[in-house]
């Protein structure tokens, strides 16, 4: 079944990426509880890609089998959007906060929609709008006090934790423009299922004998990691992938800013932690910076938009 250009909605793509953005705001809940059972950060993202793979996996075979097929040659670039945009995603992200405070990796990943936008003008087409660029500042400076920019601490970090943490929003940038080179032929859960596929196996040798941990986590631990893939990551990645094909990528990650506002509303709700005035300031200069990207949505799609998803 072929997706021509009339069928992509920019409505639909909008609400799938808030969608993921809320989703993906749960991500620091969970982290916070399954690290109570002594599990290394990068084991436990190990497992969030390998749950996330097998589980999709399963599903594909037994409902959709055809999904499976790719081309030899289209291999590579599977294999660039796991090992980019899955993998090293969260490898220097788990660096960037052995180094720096959550709030600075929270800050330094969310100027991925600056790289996005750049990246998506210069290989895609995408138009560089005012309004883009005024919902891009206002979003920016709406996460910066999300995350908590203006403690004293967050101020003076370490170097090396900056640039993994500049290297984890190019890496997130990677996975967006990267998975538009697949979505016009193969459709989003190819594209997702190979993403998590090819990212897990270089997650698991960077983990090597860490993985011995596994052997001690208890039943509740193994839930949490399921809700942890099933949520925060397969459902979110799904929906993020699936928003690609109706709006454009730096629109989608500009959207996705949502997500530090739902993980420190979150936060603040189940997990007690400190939310102050102004980062309820920086939550509404995110929501109106989305809202005024989005005022009077365009019906049609941009030239670059998908054409057709294969669904083979």
């Amino acid at each position: 079944m072929q997706r021509s250009i009339a069928t992509a909605n920019p409505r639909y793509g909008n609400l799938m990426a808030l969608t993921a953005a809320t989703v993906w705001g749960t991500l620091g809940v969970f982290a916070k509880v399954i690290y109570r059972h002594n599990i290394d950060p990068l084991v436990l993202v190990t497992m969030r890609a390998g749950i996330a793979f097998s589980v999709l996996f399963a599903i594909v075979l037994f409902r959709s089998p055809d999904l499976l097929k790719v081309e030899r040659r289209d291999l590579i670039d599977f294999a660039y959007v796991g090992i980019v945009g899955i993998a090293l995603e969260y490898w220097v992200y788990f660096e960037t906060l052995k180094r720096t405070s959550s709030s600075v990796a929270s800050i330094l990943l969310y100027t991925a929609p600056v790289f996005v936008t750049a990246g998506a003008a210069a290989f895609f087409g995408e138009k560089i709008t005012r309004r883009g660029l005024a919902a891009l500042g206002v979003v920016l400076i709406g996460g910066f006090l999300v995350a908590g920019g203006l403690e004293a601490r967050v101020l003076a970090q370490d170097r090396a934790g900056v640039l993994f943490g500049l290297a984890s929003a190019l890496t997130y940038a990677g996975y967006t423009l990267l998975s538009k080179r697949t979505l016009p032929k193969y459709g989003s859960w190819t594209t997702v299922l190979y993403a998590f596929g090819f990212g897990t196996v270089l997650l698991a040798l960077l983990s090597g004998p860490k993985l011995a941990q596994l052997r001690a986590v208890p039943f509740e631990g193994w839930m949490l990691m399921l809700g942890l893939a099933l949520g925060p990551t397969l459902l979110s990645y799904g929906l993020y992938v699936m928003s690609l094909e109706h709006i454009e990528a730096s629109r989608a990650t500009v959207i996705c800013m949502m997500e530090p506002v739902t993980a420190s509303i979150l936060g603040f709700l189940l997990l007690g932690e400190r939310l102050a005035g102004w980062q309820l300031v920086g939550a509404l200069l995110v929501l109106g910076g989305v809202g005024f990207l989005n005022i009077r949505t365009i019906p049609s799609t941009s030239k670059d938009a998908i054409r057709a998803e294969g669904s083979r």
